[in-house]
């Protein structure tokens, strides 16, 4: 039984209505609904969707509970089929562009001999596109429901619309059973990102307080329930509107009035028990299908007549038991599917598994494939041999359609039944560690990287060493130790490499060493190893064009292996100070990407990373915007798109675009992405405080991040400088000049021929100042002068013929070796165009710091007010907040404010104040200047208030400024 009115939800009604009035107004939203099974999730956006379905279009996917298994893109795709059949296959090509992952997705869609290669960010990109194009004619709602029997790659999916997104008027909604989101459960960290994103809202539905009891009791009963019987149902169902619902049509409402089933699965089968054999053996196929079953497949699995169906099924919908679907049955609640299959006879259940997957096994082979389920069904059928080449064409089609994470799980149950079934490496047309291989790349391409590492060293350990199979798995492991920052990648690519070298020639290893050379390439790169690296990357490449125009080229990827190659040369002869050469290489990397997303991608990180520490803030910048949006349609926004977010807010930060640069990092880290993507964007973070006053803020954001920065930096010198450029910033902030000293090991402690030269004079310049302070500090337990001499052999070997040395070099040498000239220079200096916003006021502030401590005040005054003039107009907010405490400290920032207010002093107070500065009193002055006394006095409290002094004293001081001007 079910009320026509929704009791107990006004509140969160409410709150939906505020939602769609975002988005009518086009702004998109998403919202996450959670709660316990029978607390009325779908009752309240049934309820929901009714009230605003004229308002926008909507579509509605469900997952489907297939063991933790499934079809990949299982709920996208039962949400989008109905617009695509509506829309049309040449609408829906125009709309997306003719992806050829959509065409996998959707057969009837065609494959056109224009269809674009595809990426699973390619799909996702389809996807939005296809749905922001659908709402610009109305707002569109789109529904997926039991999230928590999600599949991984329509997780992704989700995931990536939540964040992707961002201007159409689209309203995302996710329902789940919160009890079934436990730990480890692939939602459970998307879900926890949601409320990190300012458009989401996470509501849980809770049960029903008495009140709410009462008005359900009185909706569904017709009269006004008596408070003892209130309190009985709600003290036996917890408020829970389900269980209110079952009890109530039971009459098990007055307390002991009637008998109230032993547990909650006796309650879920009353109902189902009440029905005639015929329906109940309908009930049960369902039950065994999933949870909503079509009516074709329904009766071929029965073998019933269609009227003889159509019978038993009204019955199972009229006794509350079963709901009519669009295309078929599905239960009312879900809780009675589980209590029935509970309830099967032994080899029951079993033998309706074997009908459902030969009936569709007999449909695959008509074109209707669907190998997960049919690989489920055996499975549930205890039939390893069946299952296990089902699961493993369930596993091609995932990474046919580009889900790898549903290709990974499909891959490891085939695993599972390897030594269940006879000759599996025939039927399998490989090995057992070829197969693991392939889960272990699906992994890693799904994001597991810890997964993949594990399933690679048991594949490892049971490999025969010297083989191809061998040097293949080492690669594949030396990729997953890069991306995770972890020793050994190196050592592995080099032991694949000697490997290979024992096996002669051919196409397969050839192709396989210049993959493993170019991998070793990058590793080597980032530890300073660029000669080395050089090499590998020519040799590599120029293996790789042996095999250009072959078909196994063409299948192993010769163009991106040539494209990431010609990259990666590019860096290493800049960093040997071949600048023309690198920017000529960068764009044969480009041109020889083509349209490939990851060589591209590579290109845009690697490219404005360059052009940044050239200096050139502006097209670094472009350069990287141009990737970031590339990262959104490829899918890849958590991994390449989080470096070049961080690629963009470097420029940003320097060009004093402070909070462009704060949104892009924020945006990047609701991301949630993996933590050595983290560390970039929690770096920026850092140095973007740091300049804008809260070094307090950027150290705890460093503290933060600290041990996935460690890691990364036991292992590149790149990331071992930024860390401690960072930190010593941070330090000389806070006046931690230990701290500071500490962090200036990282590159004092340095080979100045593995160190990449665009780090070089910016952190040069941090060190120097350590230095000077310290030397000011009056520091004698290190060798300061030592380390200013090793500094300055850094700062010329590393980089003398890098671009930016000129802008920083000169300031260097003023901390290092302080004169009017040396500080002239470094302020000529930081006026460049390569020089970052916050450099010529902190030069500014330092030489006004010299200027006092010489003892020229004059000049020192003048050099605030352009410190204070400069850090306002760029907005460095730490070096206005310095400079301030700089002028109170010296007293400097009154005698500024006092000029202007001396200009205010009649010629008698002028008089007067110069007889102050002489140490007259009130009765001397006014014999002085033939006045009273009390003349004198009135005259000195007019001077003192125009002049801010708090007594005789202090404007005495000014006094003889006055005077000596």
């Amino acid at each position: 039984m079910q009320t026509s009115e929704l009791i107990g939800r006004d509140g969160e009604l409410h709150l939906l209505a505020e939602v769609m009035a975002d988005v009518v107004a086009g702004r998109p939203r998403t919202v996450a609904l959670g709660g316990e099974a029978g607390i009325g999730k779908t009752r309240l956006l049934t309820e929901f969707l009714e009230r605003h379905a004229g308002a926008a279009r909507v579509l509605i996917g469900r997952c489907v509970d297939l063991g933790g298994s499934g079809d990949a893109y299982t709920s996208i795709a039962g949400a989008l089929r109905p617009l695509i059949t509506e829309l049309g296959a040449d609408e829906v090509n125009r709309m997306t562009g003719g992806q050829r992952a959509m065409h996998r997705l959707f057969p009837q869609l065609g494959v056109g001999a224009e269809a674009r290669e595809s990426t699973p960010g390619g799909l996702h990109e389809s996807i939005a596109l296809l749905l922001e194009a659908v709402a610009v004619e109305r707002p569109l709602v789109l529904v997926i429901e039991d999230l928590h029997w999600v599949d991984p790659a329509s997780l992704a999916v989700l995931r990536f619309l939540t964040r992707a997104l961002s201007e159409a008027p689209i309203l995302l909604i996710i329902s789940y059973r919160s009890e079934d989101i436990g730990r480890g459960h692939i939602a459970r960290a998307f879900l926890a990102e949601l409320p990190r994103d300012r458009r989401a809202l996470r509501m849980d539905l809770p049960r029903l307080d008495r009140e709410s009891t009462r008005r359900l009791m009185r909706e569904l009963r017709g009269e006004v329930p008596e408070e003892t019987a209130v309190d009985a149902l709600l003290e036996r169902t917890d408020g829970v509107p389900f269980y209110i619902e079952e009890l109530i049509d039971l009459d098990a409402c007055e307390d002991g009035s009637a008998g109230l089933p032993d547990g909650l699965r006796d309650l879920l089968l009353l109902r189902y028990e009440r029905l005639s054999e015929p329906s109940q053996r309908i009930v049960r196929h369902v039950a065994v299908g999933g949870v909503e079953v079509e009516h074709d497949l329904l009766a071929a699995v029965l073998g019933q007549d269609p009227d003889t169906l159509d019978a038993a099924a009204w019955e199972a919908i009229g006794g509350g038991v079963l709901v009519a679907t669009a295309t078929g049955y599905g239960f009312r609640h879900a809780l009675m599917r589980e209590a029935i299959l509970q309830d099967f006879l032994p080899g029951v259940r079993e033998r309706l598994h074997e009908r459902y997957a030969i009936e569709l096994e007999r449909r695959a082979a008509e074109g209707s494939p669907a190998a997960a389920a049919i690989a489920h069904h055996w499975s549930g059928a205890r039939n390893a041999s069946r299952a296990f080449p089902a699961w493993l064409q369930a596993m091609r089609e995932a990474r046919a359609a580009l889900g790898y994470a549903s290709a990974a799980p499909n891959a490891e149950r085939a695993l599972a039944l390897w030594d269940r079934v006879d000759d599996p490496e025939a039927v399998a047309g490989m090995t057992r560690r070829e197969l693991m291989g392939r889960t272990a790349t699906y992994l890693r391409n799904a994001g597991d990287v810890e997964r993949s590492l594990a399933v690679l060293k048991l594949a490892l350990a049971d490999c025969h060493p010297g083989t191809l199979e061998h040097a293949l798995l080492l690669n594949n492991q030396g990729r997953g130790l890069a991306m995770l920052a972890r020793p050994g990648a190196i050592e592995a690519y080099r032991e694949a490499l000697a490997t290979l070298d024992t096996l002669g020639g051919g196409p397969k290893v050839d192709l396989m060493r210049a993959d493993v050379m170019v991998s070793l390439s990058g590793r080597l790169m980032l530890i300073g190893e660029d000669q080395d690296a050089l090499v590998l990357a020519e040799e590599g490449a120029a293996l790789a064009r042996r095999h250009a125009g072959s078909s196994l080229g063409r299948e192993q990827g010769v163009d991106r292996l040539q494209s990431v190659a010609e990259n990666l040369a590019a860096l290493c002869r800049g960093h040997m100070g071949q600048l023309d050469a690198a920017a000529a290489g960068l764009e044969r990397a480009r041109e020889l990407a083509g349209t490939d997303g990851p060589a591209l991608l590579r290109y845009w990180v690697n490219a404005s990373d360059h052009a940044y520490h050239l200096g050139e803030y502006r097209r670094a910048l472009a350069i990287a915007r141009e990737g970031l949006d590339a990262a959104r349609r490829y899918g890849a926004d958590r991994t390449s798109g989080v470096i070049l977010a961080s690629n963009a807010a470097d420029p940003l930060t320097d060009l004093g675009r402070w909070n462009e640069a704060r949104e892009l990092l924020e945006r990047s880290l609701a991301l949630a992405p993996p933590g050595s993507f983290r560390s970039y964007l929690v770096r920026g973070i850092a140095w973007l405080q740091l300049w804008q006053g809260d070094a307090a803020g950027a150290q705890a954001s460093m503290a933060d991040a600290r041990p996935q920065l460690a890691q990364t930096s036991r292992f590149e010198v790149q990331s071992r400088l930024n860390v401690g450029h960072v930190g010593a910033e941070i330090a000389l902030a806070l006046g931690d000049l230990a701290g500071a000293w500490r962090d200036a090991q990282a590159l004092l402690d340095a080979d100045p021929a593995r160190l990449h030269p665009g780090h070089v004079p910016p952190f040069s310049w941090t060190v120097a100042r350590v230095i000077s302070r310290m030397r000011d500090a009056g520091q004698t337990e290190v060798d300061l002068e030592g380390a200013a001499a090793t500094l300055r052999d850094i700062l010329d070997r590393a980089s003398a013929w890098w671009p930016t040395h000129a802008v920083w070099s000169p300031a260097v040498d003023a901390e290092l070796r302080p004169t009017h000239a040396a500080w002239e220079a470094a302020l000529a200096a930081s006026g460049s165009e390569r020089a970052p916003v916050y450099l010529r006021p902190a030069v500014l502030l330092r030489s006004t710091e010299w200027l006092l401590a010489v003892g020229d005040r004059p000049a020192a005054r003048e050099r605030l007010d352009e410190t204070l003039a400069e850090a306002a107009e760029r907005d460095v907010t730490s070096i206005r907040n310095a400079a301030l405490a700089l002028g109170r400290s010296s007293g400097l920032l009154r005698e500024a404010t006092t000029r202007t207010a001396a200009e205010g002093l009649t010629e008698r107070e002028r008089q007067v104040v110069e007889l102050v500065a002489a140490g007259l009193s009130n009765k001397q002055i006014g014999e002085r200047l033939f006045i009273s006394g009390k003349t004198a006095s009135v005259h000195v409290s007019a001077i003192l208030r125009k002049l801010g002094a708090a007594n005789r004293a202090e404007a005495a001081h000014l006094a003889r400024d006055l005077i000596a001007r």
